[in-house]
């Protein structure tokens, strides 16, 4: 770092060899021409910093580009449209009732009774749509699966199967609302109307287990291999941790409060 005394002599030599031994004059003009030299020095210090120096006070901001990789491109002519097949909305919202008991009845319906085959209907369906209405739809039929999770229709589903575990119940459930929307508002009412012979022996129902795989594996098909837990992270399951509704029954006791259901061979 220069001192001011290095910097007065780069500056210029002040009269009579200014320095150390500098000579001061004993007029009053003589003593006044000095002061006036050396304060234009000092001035000429201040306004230019010697070189190096690290000053804050002294150093300019300036505003600082991200690199080139962060920039968002130009345009290059041809725009890029994005597809619709792999677009994301924000959130989750539920499928509407009439929208999705529509697509229900016709997997359904294409299904000739084999719950294996509506299941497969079911995703061809559900792939043809937008991921986020895929996305909607299984929220949805998780929804429909919870509102059937009660102590009363796990009782009819343990006497109609003569047994039935708490996965025997996910995938009971999920085969009620297979069933469709006019099923589904009966069995709440009176769950002994599951004995109108719509399963032929006991446990058909737990191959329902692949309807509620049909919305993920849809959404994959849809969204060109993405994975709808990943990306819609807020989607339920259909497994749920809580109690079921209403009052729970004795096992040995449970046949007698369904006298009209007559257990599967």
């Amino acid at each position: 770092m220069k001192t001011p005394h290095h910097a007065i002599g780069e500056a210029g030599q002040l009269p009579h060899g200014a320095g150390a031994h500098t000579h001061i004059p004993r007029s009053k003009s003589g003593v006044v021409a000095v002061l006036v030299a050396v304060a234009m020095v000092l001035v000429g210090c201040a306004e230019q910093p010697p070189a190096g120096s690290s000053d804050p006070a002294l150093v300019e901001t300036t505003s600082v580009l991200p690199p080139s990789s962060t920039l968002e491109p130009r345009p290059t002519g041809t725009a890029t449209v994005a597809q619709p097949s792999t677009s994301i909305k924000p959130g989750l919202q539920l499928m509407e009732d009439e929208q999705f008991w529509d697509i229900t009845g016709r997997s359904l319906e294409a299904s000739a009774g084999s719950i294996e085959r509506q299941a497969t209907e079911l995703e061809d369906i559900l792939g043809a749509l937008p991921p986020a209405q895929v996305a909607s739809f299984n929220a949805r039929f998780v929804s429909k699966t919870n509102e059937l999770y009660s102590w009363e229709l796990w009782g009819a589903a343990y006497v109609l199967n003569g047994g039935c575990s708490d996965d025997c119940f996910d995938y009971f459930r999920n085969w009620v609302v297979g069933q469709g929307r006019d099923y589904f508002k009966a069995v709440q009412l009176d769950p002994q109307v599951l004995n109108d012979g719509r399963l032929s022996f006991a446990f058909e129902s737990d191959d329902a287990e692949l309807l509620s795989y049909a919305g993920a594996d849809a959404y994959r098909r849809a969204s060109g291999g993405r994975d709808l837990y990943e990306d819609y992270p807020q989607s339920p399951s259909t497994t749920t941790g809580s109690e079921p509704a209403g009052t729970a029954w004795d096992e040995d006791e449970v046949q007698d409060l369904y006298p009209e259901i007559t257990p599967l061979p």
